[in-house]
């Protein structure tokens, strides 16, 4: 493999915008150092289009502006925000503060800054560029709480702007930079939430920070202390979203769903009560469509969480809206949501293509076995075992045959639905216990039994579109966690058990009816959002 400082670094060529040379410039790294040498330093490259999308999201009105890039990589970024300083007539003084620890990519972000300074001063703007070859974390975190113990002439300085993709790797809670800003650190973080934190922290009042992370930390619950403070320190602006998980950062193999944020630090009292949530199928950013939110439609506090909600409609709008209403969650209903126990890969051993005649042991059910609202068993055309033998080792494996609403852990983005529930009845297995794979939630009544109506009424209401449309504004991930379905609403319980009997009945005759139409019936949902929701989802 060959190494930077052996590697002469390209030149940018005459005519070439600065932007398209950073990312030459990246790409030429990238064909040094693949994905797996990257991988676990987080390292993946601002393409051109997003970089250019984010700069745009810039408003660029100082006369003088300080430029921070916490995660400067090859400078994509910060060469985006230069070229929009050249389409501006005024002239500029800018700083510009770029932090990047790797010190193979310092010889390009160099190269990239001397570029832009140069460009930008025969245009009349002066520049400053400092690259830091230091950790961005470690470096500032006593600016996170500015105590006397950190206070020093640079920690006094606040930035006007920040534009970055951070790193993305979970951290371990014994790490240096978790250790640093342990007080916003819960569970197994993502480096990437601490840039923002601290980002956030430097921003001077009425400054603004742009970033491309993950849409994790929107609801997962291991981010809860660093969003409620987040949230106490900025305030969200613009959200852009893209239809597509894939194409991205798809030259790194990148599988997961990002958003781009705008946030600014209020600059005295905060009177603004809107954002904007914008989105595109992909990074090409073509038929780009807006929305104009109410920010407490995108900012909720339910159960002692906060979550920050992506609405892309009037109808998710008016969804979130209606389904807010609901006085309940699973929990004031007297239910549980946990994962099934059976990771197969661990008990692998125990796990039997077919079952033992002599009753040693009992059923395995899986995702596969989800068909419609009921559980279909066995399934040996999938080629996965469909039991495990009782022992002393899987007991606490297996649970008590009961009625249960079984619900698919994991989905596809680019699939119709997020959520697909199914009733397992009692009577549907004659044996005493059973085994629920991992790959499935199961909701039950803690120390009680589910009713078959209270059973299908739920598993209803989480396979309507409008629950379904509910969900994605909360959720941004492929998988469906337990924490945030207990989250959801809920209505009273006379009415989950209306809606479970209706469709049983309905179930027995036949009927076309769907669960949307018949939730809508019991619960009197405005006619107008049940057919908008309706023709969204013919359309779809």
């Amino acid at each position: 493999m060959c190494r930077t400082w052996n590697m002469k670094v390209p030149k940018k060529l005459e005519g070439e915008g600065l932007l398209d040379y950073a990312t030459r410039l990246s790409e030429v790294y990238a064909s040094h150092f693949d994905l797996r040498a990257r991988k676990p330093k987080g390292q993946f490259f601002t393409p051109r289009q997003i970089a250019a999308y984010m700069a745009s999201l810039s408003n660029i009105r100082d006369d003088a502006i300080r430029l921070l890039d916490p995660g400067a990589g090859t400078g994509v970024l910060s060469a985006a925000f230069c070229e929009r300083l050249l389409e501006n007539d005024r002239t500029t003084d800018l700083t510009i503060d770029a932090y990047e620890s790797d010190s193979d990519l310092l010889p390009f972000l160099r190269e990239t800054l001397r570029s832009c300074k140069m460009s930008l001063k025969r245009k009349g703007h002066r520049v400053r560029c400092n690259v830091r070859g230091d950790d961005f974390i470690l470096v500032n975190q006593g600016r996170l709480w500015k105590t006397d113990l950190f206070r020093s002439d640079e920690a006094d300085t606040s930035y006007d702007a920040v534009v970055c993709n951070p790193p993305y790797y979970k951290l371990n809670k014994n790490s240096p930079e978790a250790i640093a800003m342990q007080e916003l650190v819960c569970g197994q973080p993502n480096i990437y939430s601490l840039f923002m934190a601290l980002s956030a922290s430097m921003l001077r009042p009425g400054g603004e920070m742009i970033f491309i992370t993950p849409r994790s930390f929107c609801s997962g619950l291991y981010y809860q202390r660093f969003l409620e403070w987040f949230l106490k320190k900025i305030r969200i602006s613009h959200i852009h979203v893209f239809e597509s998980r894939k194409e991205i950062f798809d030259k790194d193999g990148v599988l997961q769903e990002n958003i781009i944020i705008k946030a600014e630090r209020p600059d005295g009292a905060d009177r603004t009560r809107t954002l904007s949530v914008s989105w595109s199928k992909n990074r090409l950013f073509q038929h780009v469509k807006t929305l104009k939110a109410k920010a407490a439609d995108a900012v909720c506090r339910k159960n002692g969480r906060v979550f920050v909600r992506i609405p892309t409609s009037r109808l998710d709008t008016d969804i979130l809206h209606v389904v807010d209403s609901w006085p309940n969650t699973l929990e004031s209903l007297g239910l549980g949501i946990s994962t099934g126990p059976v990771v197969a890969f661990r008990a692998r051993q125990y796990l039997q293509p077919s079952m033992n005649a002599s009753r040693e042991s009992v059923p395995l059910l899986w995702m596969n076995n989800i068909r419609g609202m009921r559980i279909v068993w066995p399934l040996p055309e999938t080629g996965k075992p469909i039991a495990i033998r009782v022992c002393d080792r899987t007991r606490p494996l297996l649970l008590q045959v009961k009625n249960y609403v079984l619900l698919k852990r994991f989905s596809s983005k680019e699939q119709k639905r997020r959520l697909y529930a199914a009733v397992s009845t009692k009577s549907d297995f004659p044996y005493r216990l059973v085994g629920i794979e991992n790959h499935l939630n199961y909701i039950h009544r803690p120390n009680g039994n589910l009713s078959i109506d209270e059973a299908f009424g739920v598993a209803g209401l989480l396979n309507t579109a409008l629950i379904d449309r509910y969900f994605r504004s909360l959720n941004g991930n492929t998988q469906v966690n337990a924490n945030d379905i207990r989250s959801v609403p809920f209505p009273d319980l006379r009415d989950v058990e209306r809606i479970g009997r209706n469709i049983r009945r309905l179930q027995e005759s036949r009927s076309s009816l769907s669960p949307d139409e018949i939730v809508s019936d019991v619960l009197e949902i405005d006619g107008d959002i049940s057919r908008r929701l309706n023709k969204a989802e013919m359309l779809r």
